[in-house]
């Protein structure tokens, strides 16, 4: 992905820096409302024809390219010079067929267009659930389409104020938007990939595999231990081990049970385990832990009881 970005970078930047749109008006730096005939003249002086009579100038008659005559043509037309304010210099030299503001705005958009979706393509293998940036999509997405929208308002109702008859200078839509649009196409592919991946949690499934493989191991082992107790007692060494073994655990449990702090530690808790009355069942009074038990081996009965039939 990081290649992907750099190629659509230099993609980017080449076309800002060897195909940003033509602009007569400023690279003679003459005002929007020059007449045709000193555009012609400066044109020409740039080529090295002298129009104004040198020695060091060439005599023979200049001729135009076909497209530069049809520029001149067009922006000798009464509202040619709003067009090209919109639009640009490449929609009116260049479009033969082009004789309203809906085909100008159909042709500049349908190229801005085929940009944006090279964009969005490029943002879409970015934000996938391979590389972590999913979250991203909406939002970059997004944005993008509101970009666009954006330019299709300036298009079509923004740049649709006509030029005041002795305006100097004008706000070049066409020109500007291009230099917006490219810098939002380098911008969003670089901060998406400059962005931290997040990976969602696996799910529980994956998590639970290993546990149930444990427990499939350790059930087995369960149900052959009960068969290991009475060996024990079989063998001396074995008996003698196991006797001592809940011998300490009985003398543990005594004193532990006997300790005043641990019991009323236990009833703080909710597990009193000493008889209200003393230490032994007086009055028919038990202790709360022999009655929480009691209940539930009462309501554990009937899983251990044979079916009716």
């Amino acid at each position: 992905m990081t290649a992907a970005v750099g190629l659509h970078t230099l993609l980017v930047l080449s076309d800002l820096a060897l195909s940003r749109p033509p602009n007569l008006f400023a690279r003679l730096r003459i005002p929007v409302n020059a007449p045709v005939d000193r555009i012609r003249s400066l044109l020409m002086r740039e080529a090295g024809f002298n129009t104004m009579g040198e020695r060091s100038a060439v005599i023979v008659p200049p001729e135009i390219p076909k497209d530069v005559e049809t520029l001149l043509t067009r922006l000798g037309i009464q509202g040619s010079r709003d067009i090209y304010v919109r639009f640009g210099q490449r929609a009116i030299q260049t479009c033969s067929y082009c004789s309203s503001t809906a085909d100008y705005t159909i042709l500049v958009l349908s190229g801005i267009l085929l940009d944006y979706l090279r964009t969005a393509t490029l943002l879409l293998s970015l934000t996938t659930t391979i590389n972590g940036r999913q979250r991203w999509r909406t939002n970059v997405l997004g944005a993008l389409t509101c970009a666009f929208l954006a330019e299709v308002y300036a298009f079509t109702s923004a740049s649709a104020v006509p030029l005041e008859k002795d305006a100097n200078t004008a706000f070049m839509w066409h020109d500007n938007l291009f230099l917006a649009r490219n810098i939002l196409f380098v911008v969003l592919p670089v901060v998406i990939q400059i962005l931290p991946a997040i990976y969602p949690p696996p799910p529980a499934s994956a998590a639970l595999a290993p546990v149930l493989g444990r427990l499939e191991r350790t059930l087995p082992r369960a149900q052959l231990l009960r068969y290991f107790r009475q060996a024990v007692l079989r063998h001396p060494y074995t008996r003698e081990r196991a006797v001592e073994f809940w011998t300490n655990d009985a003398a543990d449990g005594a004193a532990a049970r006997g300790n005043p702090n641990v019991q009323t530690t236990a009833s703080k808790l909710g597990f009193g385990f000493a008889s209200p009355a003393g230490s032994g069942d007086m009055d028919g009074q038990e202790s709360v832990l022999r009655v929480n038990a009691r209940m539930a081996v009462q309501s554990l009965k009937p899983l251990f009881m044979p079916p009716a039939n």
